[in-house]
């Protein structure tokens, strides 16, 4: 395997840092990952390496904000400011290897991310998979009322306040050493701002209206055992989307982290399989 690092303008004046794994022969399509919230690009260094393996390009970069990219943690303005981040990586990506079958592969937050970048740019896109895509928050993790309104109010006269809630590391995973190499990573963060809080809820609420606009073939897998993003919000967006562009599978008893449970290795085979079907659609049906 080959291993670069660099950094890229996203356009509106941020820098964002980004990694990728490649084969050393042509590779059989291009992977871009995008990581979940107050995360990093670095914690998906073993999924990016195992199909870097398979003979996938893997990309991934730290959205604004996070990991090594600068900027308020966990801090937008907007929500889809995460979007221009993506799609420069998109751009670079392209440049550098065009022609080729191109996957985003979004976790979390990323996999929120992910949907509505597909929805509003769709071309340039051979398919898409999503991991427990934070659609909406599971009601064991949701803030009291009294804490929302706040948020609300914090939004909008000082959108930078931090609301600090230290995560449930224990959610993660039903591998304990993955909780504790969390809370051990310099790079993760402990809050988020009271803007992020209220762009992320009005997010939530657009991708799921507009889920019938989907014009991209997906695979969205969710977590059974997910306390974290909530479960019946992903199964609500699979049944609004067109039936014949989504394939949905669910891990029974798997915490939010799939790529990193204890049997990941199933989760790497279904969407190795998943994968190599779309990219070569003359060759059988997906199996979702």
């Amino acid at each position: 395997m080959r291993y670069d690092e660099g950094w890229i303008e996203n356009g509106d004046g941020n820098r964002l840092y980004w990694r990728r794994h490649s084969p050393e022969q042509e590779a059989t399509a291009v992977l871009l990952f995008v990581h979940g919230l107050a995360e990093h690009s670095g914690r998906y260094r073993h999924v990016m390496e195992h199909f870097s393996r398979r003979g996938f390009d893997c990309w991934a970069f730290d959205y604004r904000g996070h990991g090594k990219s600068p900027g308020p943690r966990v801090h937008v303005n907007r929500f889809d400011e995460f979007l221009t981040d993506l799609r420069a990586t998109h751009h670079l990506v392209r440049d550098v290897c065009p022609g080729q079958p191109l996957f985003l592969v979004g976790h979390s937050q990323g996999g929120l991310i992910t949907l509505r970048y597909t929805l509003a740019h769709p071309e340039d896109l051979t398919a898409v998979v999503v991991s427990s895509p934070f659609l909406g928050i599971h009601p064991d993790a949701r803030p009291n009322a009294v804490l929302q309104v706040a948020a609300k109010l914090l939004s909008a006269v000082v959108p930078r306040m931090m609301l600090s809630k230290p995560p449930d590391a224990s959610l993660l995973s039903r591998d304990p050493e993955v909780g504790r190499a969390y809370l051990a990573d310099p790079l993760t963060s402990r809050a988020v701002s009271a803007r992020w809080f209220t762009e992320v809820t009005a997010a939530h609420r657009d991708t799921i209206e507009r889920a019938g606009r989907l014009q991209t073939r997906t695979l969205v897998m969710q977590s059974g055992a997910d306390q974290l993003a909530d479960p019946a919000a992903t199964r609500t967006w699979v049944k609004a989307a067109p039936a014949d562009l989504v394939d949905y599978v669910e891990w029974e008893g798997f915490y939010h982290e799939m790529f990193n449970e204890t049997e990941k290795e199933r989760v790497f085979e279904r969407v190795e399989a998943w994968i190599r079907a779309e990219g070569n659609p003359g060759h059988g049906a997906s199996q979702p």
